[in-house]
């Protein structure tokens, strides 16, 4: 897949990417990455938020970045997500 000049793409349309990618986040996920991407928080503190290992931490953050830039960089949204 070739990934879209993101150089294009407005603050509306990655904020309403982002409201897609949260909803295809489940609620902890969603909670790990805004919470390493705004609060700055730490593995161990959303390890210790969570009940869970600092490596389920990575990786429930690597599954949400993914979902993230899958909807970022989505050629044809409207395709893959009819709803739009």
């Amino acid at each position: 897949m070739r990934r879209r000049d993101l150089s294009t793409v407005t603050i509306e349309d990655a904020e309403r990417r982002m409201v897609i990618a949260l909803h295809k986040m489940t609620r902890r996920q969603g909670d790990i990455f805004l919470s390493m991407r705004f609060d700055n928080a730490s593995h161990d503190e959303l390890a210790a938020r969570h009940g869970i290992t600092v490596e389920e931490v990575r990786a429930d953050f690597v599954r949400a970045f993914t979902l993230w830039s899958r909807c970022l960089h989505a050629r044809f949204p409207h395709l893959v997500w009819p709803w739009l």
